[in-house]
């Protein structure tokens, strides 16, 4: 580690405890606020996915299907049949719950590290109870955004993985546990997987909390109205100001920036943006996410690459799908009636491009990797 980036950290290390002392009253609150969202919805979300993602891999089950699977997964996504567990795990348990099946699956075995690499970009999703409930009903005031949402996701996430395996050098080498995996009692996994995933819970709320304070601190000192600010004088447009604020909130946690788009919800491009910051996640998910792709052996920069991917992918969905049929928003439902569409919604095809443009990119980088190697 060179000397400047030991200064820097050094730096912003003295600068959040300056702000931690400047800010006592704000940084308790936010701190507050983080407990209680962990125990009002973390908690119960996440704990019982964990158990069960822990025993369905533990005891063998996930391995046991794994054969079968093969023929879809390995075609479409470049992974074994174990990694459908991590899929589904991903998809219906929320953040951070298919980074733990992935990790889970590593250390079992079933899934070599070349396959935890490309399962990263694809099967570490938020939850539909999320979607549905948090972001369609409570921002948007509808079920049928929040299935909008659902559904550009869910596509997208599986368009990154699709893609992730295309031009890949070779089949990664399967280990020799994978094949015929070991059936274990539930009995006696029971135990261990409780206390494994009610570990795994804590350090989840951990971030949370800690990303929670972030957030009341970089709204207390000015930074996040200044940087919100300068976003909305570049992206000028109905609801710029709040859009831009959320989006800000939504790089570093998802909850508060989504819920933070509440205010300009009639806006045209709120929609979109909550889909972005759905698909990316957020900061605080990624950090819960790190231990588990650590153990994984999963570099964090193409998953990050990915996610931004997914987000970009999911934006551009559900412009389109907004733009062909709008959706009966009741928050909506006070506006005028809007100018009718063009022929070609031109935001979706932006996106997508922008989509399409980044995937390019990283093909590039990857073919220019394996060249040197």
């Amino acid at each position: 580690m060179g000397r400047g980036r030991i200064w820097a950290e050094g730096l912003g290390l003295a600068g959040l405890g300056g702000l931690l002392f400047a800010f006592p009253t704000e940084s308790l609150q936010a701190a507050r606020e983080g407990v209680s969202l962990c125990l009002e919805l973390l908690v119960p979300s996440l704990f019982p996915f964990f158990v069960l993602s822990s025993l369905l891999i533990s005891t063998g089950l996930a391995g046991l299907c794994a054969r079968p699977l093969t023929r879809w997964m390995e075609p479409l996504f470049g992974v074994g049949g174990a990694g459908a567990a991590a899929l589904v795990l991903g998809l219906v348990g929320g953040y951070p719950a298919g980074a733990r099946a992935v990790a889970q699956l590593v250390e079992r075995g079933e899934c070599s590290r070349e396959e935890a690499g490309r399962l990263s970009r694809f099967c570490n999703n938020c939850g539909p109870a999320f979607f549905l409930g948090a972001v369609g009903v409570g921002v948007f005031g509808s079920q049928q955004a929040g299935l909008l949402l659902l559904g550009a996701n869910l596509l997208a996430a599986l368009l990154v993985g699709f893609l992730s395996a295309r031009g890949r050098p070779q089949r990664a080498a399967r280990p020799a546990a994978a094949p015929s995996p070991a059936l274990s009692s539930l009995v006696t996994e029971f135990p261990g997987c409780v206390q494994s995933a009610f570990s795994a819970t804590l350090g989840v709320c951990a971030y949370v909390i800690l990303f929670s304070v972030l957030t009341a601190l970089a709204e207390a000192s000015g930074l996040l109205p200044a940087l919100a600010g300068a976003a909305a004088h570049l992206f000028p447009g109905e609801g710029a100001a709040t859009l831009c604020r959320g989006a800000c909130i939504g790089f570093l946690e998802i909850s508060t920036g989504t819920a933070a788009l509440r205010e300009a919800a009639t806006a045209p491009a709120a929609l979109p943006l909550a889909a972005f910051l759905l698909g990316w996640g957020g900061l605080s998910v990624h950090c819960q996410s790190l231990p588990f792709w650590r153990a994984a052996g999963v570099r964090p920069g193409p998953y990050l690459r990915a996610k931004c991917l997914q987000g970009l992918l999911a934006a551009g969905i559900t412009a389109l799908a907004a733009a062909v049929l709008p959706l009966p928003v009741p928050a909506m439902a006070a506006l005028p009636a809007p100018a009718a569409p063009g022929p070609v919604p031109w935001a979706a095809v932006a996106l997508l491009a922008l989509a399409g443009g980044c995937w390019w990119s990283l093909r590039q980088k990857r073919a220019g990797k394996a060249g040197e190697r």
